[in-house]
Protein backbone atom coordinates (compact mmCIF):
# COMPACT_ATOMS: atom_id res chain seq x y z
CA UNK A 1 0.00 0.00 0.00
CA UNK A 2 2.96 2.35 0.90
CA UNK A 3 4.98 1.36 -2.28
CA UNK A 4 1.47 1.99 -4.38
CA UNK A 5 1.02 5.70 -2.14
CA UNK A 6 4.41 6.52 -3.17
CA UNK A 7 4.13 5.92 -7.13
CA UNK A 8 0.79 8.14 -6.96
CA UNK A 9 2.54 10.44 -5.19
CA UNK A 10 5.41 10.19 -8.06
CA UNK A 11 2.53 10.04 -10.66
CA UNK A 12 0.97 13.30 -9.34
CA UNK A 13 4.08 15.33 -9.42
CA UNK A 14 5.38 14.47 -12.77
CA UNK A 15 1.62 15.80 -13.64
CA UNK A 16 1.71 19.30 -12.08
CA UNK A 17 5.30 19.58 -13.60
CA UNK A 18 4.42 18.55 -17.21
CA UNK A 19 1.02 20.93 -16.69
CA UNK A 20 3.21 23.96 -15.67
CA UNK A 21 5.59 23.13 -18.46
CA UNK A 22 2.90 23.34 -20.88
CA UNK A 23 1.09 25.80 -19.46
CA UNK A 24 4.68 27.86 -19.90
CA UNK A 25 4.84 26.76 -23.31
CA UNK A 26 1.28 28.03 -24.42
CA UNK A 27 1.92 30.74 -22.42
CA UNK A 28 5.22 32.06 -24.56
CA UNK A 29 3.59 31.27 -27.74
CA UNK A 30 0.89 33.42 -27.02
CA UNK A 31 3.03 36.33 -25.79
CA UNK A 32 4.95 36.19 -28.79
CA UNK A 33 4.18 39.14 -30.80
CA UNK A 34 3.67 38.38 -34.10
CA UNK A 35 2.85 41.72 -35.08
CA UNK A 36 4.64 45.14 -36.09
CA UNK A 37 2.84 48.41 -35.16
CA UNK A 38 3.06 51.30 -37.96
CA UNK A 39 1.73 54.70 -36.69
CA UNK A 40 2.13 57.67 -39.08
CA UNK A 41 1.85 61.10 -38.59
CA UNK A 42 0.69 63.68 -41.00
CA UNK A 43 1.89 61.93 -43.67
CA UNK A 44 1.93 64.30 -46.73
CA UNK A 45 -1.05 64.41 -49.23
CA UNK A 46 -0.72 64.66 -53.14
CA UNK A 47 1.87 66.95 -53.78
CA UNK A 48 3.95 68.17 -56.88
CA UNK A 49 7.52 67.76 -57.14
CA UNK A 50 9.73 69.80 -59.14
CA UNK A 51 12.87 68.39 -60.43
CA UNK A 52 14.80 71.50 -60.76
CA UNK A 53 14.75 71.34 -57.20
CA UNK A 54 17.47 69.09 -56.76
CA UNK A 55 17.95 69.53 -52.90
CA UNK A 56 15.60 68.69 -50.00
CA UNK A 57 14.12 72.14 -48.78
CA UNK A 58 15.26 73.97 -52.14
CA UNK A 59 12.44 76.74 -52.75
CA UNK A 60 11.98 77.53 -56.42
CA UNK A 61 11.02 81.33 -57.87
CA UNK A 62 8.44 79.29 -60.15
CA UNK A 63 7.39 76.41 -61.12
CA UNK A 64 8.54 76.06 -64.56
CA UNK A 65 10.21 73.20 -66.26
CA UNK A 66 9.63 69.47 -65.58
CA UNK A 67 7.85 68.29 -62.59
CA UNK A 68 5.91 65.29 -61.36
CA UNK A 69 2.94 64.74 -59.30
CA UNK A 70 3.53 63.35 -56.10
CA UNK A 71 0.75 60.72 -54.28
CA UNK A 72 1.53 59.37 -51.22
CA UNK A 73 2.97 56.14 -51.80
CA UNK A 74 3.00 54.48 -48.80
CA UNK A 75 5.44 51.73 -47.12
CA UNK A 76 5.59 48.21 -49.07
CA UNK A 77 6.32 45.35 -47.44
CA UNK A 78 6.27 41.35 -48.26
CA UNK A 79 3.38 39.62 -45.81
CA UNK A 80 3.47 36.51 -44.27
CA UNK A 81 2.18 34.57 -47.42
CA UNK A 82 4.77 36.18 -49.54
CA UNK A 83 2.51 38.82 -51.32
CA UNK A 84 3.94 42.51 -51.45
CA UNK A 85 1.33 44.82 -50.05
CA UNK A 86 1.11 48.54 -49.62
CA UNK A 87 0.34 50.53 -46.56
CA UNK A 88 -1.21 53.52 -47.40
CA UNK A 89 -1.51 56.44 -44.48
CA UNK A 90 -4.18 58.41 -44.59
CA UNK A 91 -2.92 62.05 -45.10
CA UNK A 92 -2.51 64.94 -42.79
CA UNK A 93 -4.29 63.17 -39.70
CA UNK A 94 -2.44 60.49 -37.50
CA UNK A 95 -3.09 56.55 -39.03
CA UNK A 96 -2.10 53.29 -37.13
CA UNK A 97 -1.59 49.55 -39.15
CA UNK A 98 -1.04 46.09 -37.09
CA UNK A 99 0.91 44.10 -39.69
CA UNK A 100 1.21 40.56 -39.11
CA UNK A 101 4.73 39.38 -38.62
CA UNK A 102 6.55 35.54 -38.50
CA UNK A 103 9.65 36.51 -38.90
CA UNK A 104 12.48 38.13 -37.18
CA UNK A 105 12.76 41.05 -39.68
CA UNK A 106 10.33 43.19 -41.92
CA UNK A 107 11.64 45.44 -44.29
CA UNK A 108 9.43 48.78 -45.09
CA UNK A 109 10.51 50.70 -48.52
CA UNK A 110 8.97 53.72 -50.01
CA UNK A 111 10.21 56.38 -52.58
CA UNK A 112 12.09 59.04 -51.82
CA UNK A 113 13.08 61.36 -55.18
CA UNK A 114 16.41 62.18 -54.05
CA UNK A 115 17.81 58.55 -54.76
CA UNK A 116 16.96 56.05 -56.51
CA UNK A 117 18.21 53.42 -53.86
CA UNK A 118 15.05 52.75 -51.95
CA UNK A 119 14.19 54.32 -48.50
CA UNK A 120 13.94 51.18 -46.39
CA UNK A 121 13.37 50.44 -42.89
CA UNK A 122 14.59 47.30 -41.40
CA UNK A 123 11.91 46.70 -38.07
CA UNK A 124 12.07 43.60 -35.53
CA UNK A 125 8.75 41.51 -34.94
CA UNK A 126 7.18 43.21 -31.98
CA UNK A 127 8.30 46.77 -32.63
CA UNK A 128 5.91 49.57 -32.52
CA UNK A 129 7.35 52.35 -35.26
CA UNK A 130 6.32 56.27 -35.84
CA UNK A 131 6.53 58.05 -38.82
CA UNK A 132 6.88 61.59 -38.84
CA UNK A 133 7.86 63.24 -42.25
CA UNK A 134 10.37 66.27 -42.87
CA UNK A 135 9.75 67.71 -46.38
CA UNK A 136 7.88 65.04 -47.49
CA UNK A 137 9.92 62.35 -46.26
CA UNK A 138 9.05 59.67 -43.64
CA UNK A 139 11.91 59.35 -40.76
CA UNK A 140 11.25 56.51 -38.14
CA UNK A 141 11.24 56.29 -34.33
CA UNK A 142 10.84 52.84 -32.78
CA UNK A 143 9.52 52.93 -29.16
CA UNK A 144 9.47 50.12 -27.67
CA UNK A 145 13.70 49.18 -27.78
CA UNK A 146 16.34 51.88 -28.26
CA UNK A 147 18.09 51.41 -31.17
CA UNK A 148 20.61 53.95 -33.20
CA UNK A 149 19.01 56.26 -35.32
CA UNK A 150 21.79 56.03 -38.07
CA UNK A 151 20.73 52.20 -38.05
CA UNK A 152 17.10 52.86 -38.56
CA UNK A 153 17.45 56.09 -40.43
CA UNK A 154 20.23 55.06 -42.77
CA UNK A 155 19.05 55.93 -46.08
CA UNK A 156 18.44 59.50 -44.85
CA UNK A 157 21.75 59.66 -43.36
CA UNK A 158 23.49 58.28 -46.30
CA UNK A 159 21.65 61.11 -48.10
CA UNK A 160 23.03 64.09 -46.11
CA UNK A 161 26.60 62.60 -45.01
CA UNK A 162 27.42 61.33 -48.51
CA UNK A 163 25.26 63.63 -51.22
CA UNK A 164 24.43 67.01 -49.34
CA UNK A 165 20.85 65.89 -49.33
CA UNK A 166 20.72 66.79 -53.26
CA UNK A 167 20.08 64.37 -56.16
CA UNK A 168 22.56 61.14 -55.91
CA UNK A 169 24.66 60.57 -58.51
CA UNK A 170 22.61 56.93 -58.95
CA UNK A 171 19.82 59.23 -59.22
CA UNK A 172 21.25 61.24 -62.43
CA UNK A 173 21.95 58.15 -64.34
CA UNK A 174 18.78 58.65 -65.27
CA UNK A 175 17.75 61.86 -64.20
CA UNK A 176 19.86 63.99 -65.78
CA UNK A 177 17.69 64.12 -68.83
CA UNK A 178 15.43 66.01 -67.03
CA UNK A 179 17.13 68.20 -64.89
CA UNK A 180 19.72 69.30 -67.54
CA UNK A 181 17.55 69.68 -70.53
CA UNK A 182 20.66 68.27 -72.56
CA UNK A 183 19.21 65.59 -74.57
CA UNK A 184 21.57 65.59 -77.18
CA UNK A 185 24.24 64.02 -74.55
CA UNK A 186 21.74 61.89 -72.63
CA UNK A 187 23.48 58.50 -73.23
CA UNK A 188 27.12 60.28 -72.51
CA UNK A 189 25.52 62.26 -69.30
CA UNK A 190 24.76 58.40 -67.90
CA UNK A 191 27.95 56.82 -68.27
CA UNK A 192 29.82 59.65 -66.88
CA UNK A 193 26.94 59.49 -63.76
CA UNK A 194 27.67 55.97 -63.19
CA UNK A 195 31.27 56.16 -63.07
CA UNK A 196 30.48 58.60 -60.47
CA UNK A 197 28.00 56.26 -58.70
CA UNK A 198 31.20 53.59 -58.76
CA UNK A 199 33.05 56.36 -57.11
CA UNK A 200 30.11 56.85 -54.80
CA UNK A 201 29.78 53.34 -54.11
CA UNK A 202 33.17 52.93 -52.61
CA UNK A 203 32.51 55.77 -50.50
CA UNK A 204 29.36 54.32 -49.38
CA UNK A 205 30.87 51.36 -48.48
CA UNK A 206 33.58 52.59 -46.43
CA UNK A 207 31.30 54.58 -44.14
CA UNK A 208 29.02 50.88 -43.96
CA UNK A 209 32.82 49.92 -42.69
CA UNK A 210 33.27 52.69 -40.44
CA UNK A 211 29.34 52.56 -39.06
CA UNK A 212 29.93 48.92 -38.30
CA UNK A 213 33.09 49.51 -36.13
CA UNK A 214 32.23 52.21 -34.72
CA UNK A 215 28.84 49.90 -33.78
CA UNK A 216 26.42 52.64 -34.81
CA UNK A 217 25.04 49.86 -36.80
CA UNK A 218 24.64 45.79 -36.48
CA UNK A 219 26.08 43.34 -38.20
CA UNK A 220 22.91 41.87 -39.79
CA UNK A 221 22.13 45.72 -40.50
CA UNK A 222 25.52 46.44 -42.44
CA UNK A 223 24.91 42.98 -44.23
CA UNK A 224 21.41 44.20 -45.44
CA UNK A 225 23.03 47.92 -46.43
CA UNK A 226 25.82 46.45 -48.39
CA UNK A 227 23.13 43.66 -49.75
CA UNK A 228 21.25 46.84 -50.91
CA UNK A 229 24.14 48.65 -52.28
CA UNK A 230 25.13 45.92 -54.30
CA UNK A 231 22.05 45.50 -55.81
CA UNK A 232 22.26 49.10 -57.01
CA UNK A 233 24.77 49.02 -59.07
CA UNK A 234 23.82 45.43 -60.77
CA UNK A 235 20.34 47.63 -61.55
CA UNK A 236 22.32 50.71 -63.20
CA UNK A 237 23.96 48.07 -65.20
CA UNK A 238 21.14 46.84 -66.83
CA UNK A 239 20.02 50.14 -68.23
CA UNK A 240 20.39 50.22 -71.81
CA UNK A 241 23.01 52.68 -72.70
CA UNK A 242 25.19 51.55 -69.54
CA UNK A 243 24.74 48.19 -70.72
CA UNK A 244 25.94 49.21 -74.39
CA UNK A 245 28.98 51.18 -72.72
CA UNK A 246 30.28 47.92 -70.83
CA UNK A 247 30.16 45.94 -73.24
CA UNK A 248 32.35 47.77 -75.50
CA UNK A 249 34.48 48.32 -72.48
CA UNK A 250 35.06 45.05 -71.23
CA UNK A 251 38.75 44.97 -70.74
CA UNK A 252 38.31 48.19 -68.34
CA UNK A 253 35.42 46.53 -66.76
CA UNK A 254 37.37 42.96 -65.86
CA UNK A 255 39.76 44.90 -63.95
CA UNK A 256 37.64 47.02 -61.68
CA UNK A 257 36.19 44.81 -58.71
CA UNK A 258 32.80 46.74 -58.55
CA UNK A 259 31.83 44.83 -61.82
CA UNK A 260 32.81 41.43 -60.43
CA UNK A 261 29.67 39.36 -60.82
CA UNK A 262 27.50 40.01 -57.59
CA UNK A 263 24.60 37.28 -56.90
CA UNK A 264 22.91 35.59 -53.60
CA UNK A 265 22.30 32.38 -52.63
CA UNK A 266 19.67 30.98 -53.78
CA UNK A 267 19.41 28.28 -51.42
CA UNK A 268 18.62 30.92 -49.03
CA UNK A 269 15.60 32.46 -51.08
CA UNK A 270 12.74 31.51 -48.28
CA UNK A 271 14.59 33.86 -46.27
CA UNK A 272 15.52 36.42 -48.59
CA UNK A 273 12.33 37.05 -49.96
CA UNK A 274 11.40 39.56 -47.48
CA UNK A 275 14.18 42.03 -48.89
CA UNK A 276 12.73 44.06 -51.78
CA UNK A 277 16.70 43.88 -53.14
CA UNK A 278 16.71 40.53 -53.15
CA UNK A 279 13.42 40.21 -55.22
CA UNK A 280 14.95 42.70 -57.87
CA UNK A 281 17.64 40.26 -57.67
CA UNK A 282 15.56 37.66 -58.88
CA UNK A 283 14.10 39.91 -61.96
CA UNK A 284 17.12 40.53 -62.68
CA UNK A 285 18.75 37.00 -63.17
CA UNK A 286 14.62 36.21 -64.77
CA UNK A 287 15.38 38.64 -67.89
CA UNK A 288 17.58 35.89 -69.19
CA UNK A 289 19.62 38.80 -71.24
CA UNK A 290 16.25 39.10 -73.59
CA UNK A 291 16.53 42.05 -76.30
CA UNK A 292 14.68 44.94 -75.90
CA UNK A 293 11.27 45.03 -78.28
CA UNK A 294 11.00 48.58 -79.48
CA UNK A 295 8.06 50.25 -79.72
CA UNK A 296 7.03 53.56 -81.64
CA UNK A 297 3.00 54.51 -81.55
CA UNK A 298 3.91 58.34 -83.19
CA UNK A 299 4.09 60.86 -80.24
CA UNK A 300 4.37 58.08 -77.86
CA UNK A 301 6.31 54.13 -77.63
CA UNK A 302 8.52 52.14 -75.68
CA UNK A 303 10.70 49.48 -74.79
CA UNK A 304 10.10 45.82 -73.63
CA UNK A 305 11.56 42.58 -73.14
CA UNK A 306 9.06 39.68 -74.31
CA UNK A 307 7.39 38.65 -71.01
CA UNK A 308 5.86 35.28 -72.61
CA UNK A 309 9.67 33.96 -73.44
CA UNK A 310 10.85 34.90 -69.78
CA UNK A 311 7.74 33.24 -68.01
CA UNK A 312 7.94 30.00 -69.67
CA UNK A 313 11.73 30.24 -69.01
CA UNK A 314 10.89 30.97 -65.80
CA UNK A 315 9.45 27.67 -65.34
CA UNK A 316 11.52 25.72 -66.44
CA UNK A 317 14.15 27.12 -64.39
CA UNK A 318 15.66 24.64 -61.59
CA UNK A 319 17.36 27.57 -60.09
CA UNK A 320 13.98 29.10 -58.47
CA UNK A 321 11.82 27.17 -55.67
CA UNK A 322 8.34 27.56 -55.83
CA UNK A 323 8.27 30.77 -53.51
CA UNK A 324 10.54 32.36 -56.18
CA UNK A 325 8.24 31.05 -59.01
CA UNK A 326 5.53 32.31 -57.67
CA UNK A 327 6.93 35.87 -57.36
CA UNK A 328 8.54 35.95 -60.94
CA UNK A 329 5.37 34.13 -62.63
CA UNK A 330 3.38 36.94 -61.56
CA UNK A 331 6.10 39.93 -62.06
CA UNK A 332 6.81 38.23 -66.05
CA UNK A 333 2.70 38.30 -66.55
CA UNK A 334 2.39 42.08 -65.37
CA UNK A 335 4.92 42.49 -68.48
CA UNK A 336 2.18 40.22 -70.85
CA UNK A 337 -0.68 41.73 -69.36
CA UNK A 338 0.86 45.49 -70.40
CA UNK A 339 2.29 44.93 -73.61
CA UNK A 340 0.73 41.98 -75.26
CA UNK A 341 -2.02 40.59 -77.43
CA UNK A 342 -5.64 39.17 -75.56
CA UNK A 343 -4.95 35.23 -76.60
CA UNK A 344 -1.67 35.99 -74.62
CA UNK A 345 -3.24 37.32 -71.92
CA UNK A 346 -5.65 34.42 -72.11
CA UNK A 347 -3.01 31.65 -72.54
CA UNK A 348 -0.58 32.70 -70.10
CA UNK A 349 -2.71 33.42 -67.71
CA UNK A 350 -4.34 29.79 -67.52
CA UNK A 351 -0.74 28.75 -67.72
CA UNK A 352 0.04 30.99 -64.15
CA UNK A 353 -3.24 29.29 -62.84
CA UNK A 354 -1.62 25.74 -63.48
CA UNK A 355 1.61 26.93 -61.78
CA UNK A 356 1.21 29.26 -59.06
CA UNK A 357 0.21 28.00 -55.48
CA UNK A 358 -0.10 31.30 -54.41
CA UNK A 359 -4.25 31.57 -55.00
CA UNK A 360 -4.64 34.76 -52.62
CA UNK A 361 -2.15 36.61 -55.34
CA UNK A 362 -4.41 34.96 -58.37
CA UNK A 363 -7.44 36.20 -57.07
CA UNK A 364 -6.30 39.54 -56.21
CA UNK A 365 -5.11 39.41 -59.58
CA UNK A 366 -8.21 38.11 -61.74
CA UNK A 367 -10.44 40.99 -59.32
CA UNK A 368 -8.26 43.80 -60.08
CA UNK A 369 -7.64 43.64 -63.79
CA UNK A 370 -11.04 41.89 -64.44
CA UNK A 371 -9.47 38.77 -66.02
CA UNK A 372 -12.70 37.68 -67.22
CA UNK A 373 -12.04 36.42 -70.27
CA UNK A 374 -15.36 34.64 -71.34
CA UNK A 375 -16.66 38.42 -72.84
CA UNK A 376 -13.40 39.25 -74.60
CA UNK A 377 -15.44 39.91 -77.51
CA UNK A 378 -17.17 42.57 -76.54
CA UNK A 379 -16.64 46.02 -75.22
CA UNK A 380 -18.88 45.97 -71.93
CA UNK A 381 -19.59 49.68 -70.34
CA UNK A 382 -21.64 51.05 -67.68
CA UNK A 383 -22.71 54.56 -66.75
CA UNK A 384 -23.58 57.05 -64.59
CA UNK A 385 -26.00 55.16 -63.05
CA UNK A 386 -24.51 51.63 -63.05
CA UNK A 387 -26.74 50.66 -66.39
CA UNK A 388 -24.41 48.18 -68.49
CA UNK A 389 -24.21 48.25 -71.95
CA UNK A 390 -21.76 47.30 -74.90
CA UNK A 391 -20.12 49.44 -77.15
CA UNK A 392 -21.87 47.79 -79.96
CA UNK A 393 -25.18 48.71 -78.86
CA UNK A 394 -24.25 52.30 -78.16
CA UNK A 395 -23.49 52.88 -81.55
CA UNK A 396 -26.48 50.57 -82.15
CA UNK A 397 -28.92 53.60 -80.16
CA UNK A 398 -27.01 56.41 -81.67
CA UNK A 399 -27.40 55.41 -85.63
CA UNK A 400 -28.80 57.92 -87.86
CA UNK A 401 -25.61 60.03 -85.97
CA UNK A 402 -22.25 60.64 -86.53
CA UNK A 403 -20.02 60.20 -84.09
CA UNK A 404 -16.88 61.17 -81.96
CA UNK A 405 -15.71 59.11 -79.83
CA UNK A 406 -13.06 60.20 -77.13
CA UNK A 407 -10.96 57.49 -75.17
CA UNK A 408 -9.41 59.10 -72.37
CA UNK A 409 -8.88 58.31 -68.53
CA UNK A 410 -8.89 60.55 -65.27
CA UNK A 411 -5.45 60.10 -64.86
CA UNK A 412 -4.21 61.20 -67.96
CA UNK A 413 -2.88 64.50 -68.36
CA UNK A 414 -3.21 65.00 -71.92
CA UNK A 415 -6.77 63.64 -71.96
CA UNK A 416 -7.82 66.42 -69.30
CA UNK A 417 -6.06 69.18 -70.76
CA UNK A 418 -8.11 68.74 -74.39
CA UNK A 419 -11.36 69.08 -72.81
CA UNK A 420 -11.50 72.37 -72.80
CA UNK A 421 -11.01 72.41 -76.12
CA UNK A 422 -13.52 68.79 -76.85
CA UNK A 423 -16.21 71.10 -74.85
CA UNK A 424 -15.44 74.51 -77.17
CA UNK A 425 -15.90 72.18 -80.13
CA UNK A 426 -19.15 70.67 -78.68
CA UNK A 427 -20.47 74.13 -78.79
CA UNK A 428 -19.62 74.99 -82.18
CA UNK A 429 -21.37 71.69 -83.59
CA UNK A 430 -24.35 71.82 -81.42
CA UNK A 431 -26.48 72.37 -83.98
CA UNK A 432 -25.04 69.50 -86.20
CA UNK A 433 -26.25 65.85 -86.29
CA UNK A 434 -23.41 64.88 -83.90
CA UNK A 435 -22.86 63.38 -80.67
CA UNK A 436 -19.36 63.21 -78.36
CA UNK A 437 -18.89 59.86 -76.21
CA UNK A 438 -16.81 59.58 -73.65
CA UNK A 439 -14.94 55.92 -72.70
CA UNK A 440 -12.91 56.21 -70.20
CA UNK A 441 -10.21 53.26 -70.00
CA UNK A 442 -8.37 51.69 -67.40
CA UNK A 443 -9.96 54.66 -64.45
CA UNK A 444 -11.15 54.22 -61.12
CA UNK A 445 -14.31 54.72 -61.20
CA UNK A 446 -14.85 57.28 -58.30
CA UNK A 447 -12.16 59.01 -60.30
CA UNK A 448 -14.21 58.97 -62.97
CA UNK A 449 -16.77 60.57 -62.13
CA UNK A 450 -15.63 63.60 -60.14
CA UNK A 451 -13.29 64.56 -63.57
CA UNK A 452 -16.60 64.36 -65.56
CA UNK A 453 -18.06 67.34 -63.31
CA UNK A 454 -14.92 68.99 -63.10
CA UNK A 455 -14.25 68.63 -67.06
CA UNK A 456 -18.25 69.50 -67.65
CA UNK A 457 -18.67 66.91 -69.59
CA UNK A 458 -22.11 65.92 -67.33
CA UNK A 459 -24.06 66.56 -70.70
CA UNK A 460 -22.51 64.07 -72.77
CA UNK A 461 -22.48 60.64 -73.37
CA UNK A 462 -20.21 58.88 -70.93
CA UNK A 463 -19.24 55.43 -69.81
CA UNK A 464 -16.96 53.57 -68.26
CA UNK A 465 -15.09 50.70 -69.80
CA UNK A 466 -15.03 47.24 -67.02
CA UNK A 467 -13.36 45.05 -68.88
CA UNK A 468 -10.28 47.12 -71.25
CA UNK A 469 -7.90 44.76 -70.04
CA UNK A 470 -9.27 41.71 -71.92
CA UNK A 471 -11.64 43.67 -74.74
CA UNK A 472 -10.58 42.49 -78.36
CA UNK A 473 -12.96 45.46 -79.55
CA UNK A 474 -10.42 47.46 -77.69
CA UNK A 475 -7.12 45.84 -79.16
CA UNK A 476 -8.88 45.52 -82.85
CA UNK A 477 -9.40 49.81 -82.76
CA UNK A 478 -5.66 49.91 -82.31
CA UNK A 479 -6.07 51.80 -79.13
CA UNK A 480 -2.93 51.65 -77.48
CA UNK A 481 -2.41 55.36 -76.15
CA UNK A 482 -4.48 58.08 -74.90
CA UNK A 483 -6.36 59.70 -75.58
CA UNK A 484 -7.49 58.39 -78.76
CA UNK A 485 -10.28 59.26 -81.01
CA UNK A 486 -12.87 57.75 -83.15
CA UNK A 487 -15.42 58.59 -85.91
CA UNK A 488 -17.96 56.89 -86.68
CA UNK A 489 -20.49 57.63 -89.27
CA UNK A 490 -24.93 58.08 -89.23
CA UNK A 491 -24.73 54.13 -90.29
CA UNK A 492 -22.64 53.33 -87.45
CA UNK A 493 -19.45 52.17 -89.60
CA UNK A 494 -16.13 53.49 -88.32
CA UNK A 495 -14.57 55.64 -90.88
CA UNK A 496 -11.20 57.05 -88.69
CA UNK A 497 -9.75 54.95 -86.19
CA UNK A 498 -7.45 57.65 -85.56
CA UNK A 499 -9.23 61.00 -85.72
CA UNK A 500 -7.56 64.34 -84.72
CA UNK A 501 -7.66 65.85 -81.12
CA UNK A 502 -10.20 68.59 -80.20
CA UNK A 503 -8.13 71.93 -81.07
CA UNK A 504 -5.76 70.14 -83.24
CA UNK A 505 -7.64 69.87 -86.82
CA UNK A 506 -10.62 67.60 -85.17
CA UNK A 507 -12.89 70.82 -86.30
CA UNK A 508 -11.70 70.86 -89.38
CA UNK A 509 -12.27 67.29 -89.92
CA UNK A 510 -15.77 66.75 -88.78
CA UNK A 511 -17.19 70.22 -90.88
CA UNK A 512 -15.69 68.51 -93.44
CA UNK A 513 -17.50 65.18 -93.48
CA UNK A 514 -20.41 66.74 -92.40
CA UNK A 515 -20.75 68.62 -95.48
CA UNK A 516 -19.80 65.88 -97.42
CA UNK A 517 -23.10 64.44 -96.53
Amino acid sequence: MKSELTIYFFLLITLLFSCKEEHNNVKSKVEKPNKIVLISINAPAKYTHYIKQDSIGKKLKDSLGPKTFWNNNGFTYLNYMNNEQTWLPEPNVRDTIAIECYSEYLELSTNNFFTSIKETFLVKNGDTVVFNYNHNIPNAEITNRAVNDIELNYNNYRLKKLFDNKYTSHYLIFGNLFLNDDFKNYEQNSIDYYNKAKNDFVRETQLLDSLLKSKSITQTNYNYRKDALNMLMEKHKKLKNIKKWLEQNKSLRDKETIEQLFGFDLAKTDSLMKFSFFRDYLNNISEYKLEFIIENNGSSGGAYIDSRIRFDSILKDNRFNQVAKNYLLFNAYDGIGKNFRIRDKEKYFKKLQENTTNREQLDKLQKNYKLDFSKSDKLILTDLKNDTITFSNVLKNNKGKWLYVDFWASWCKPCRETMPESNKLKKELKNENIEFIYLALNDRKENWEKAIKIDSLTKSQNYFIENGNVSKVVEDLGIKTIPHYLIYNPNGELINGFANRPGKGAKEQLRKLLTEK
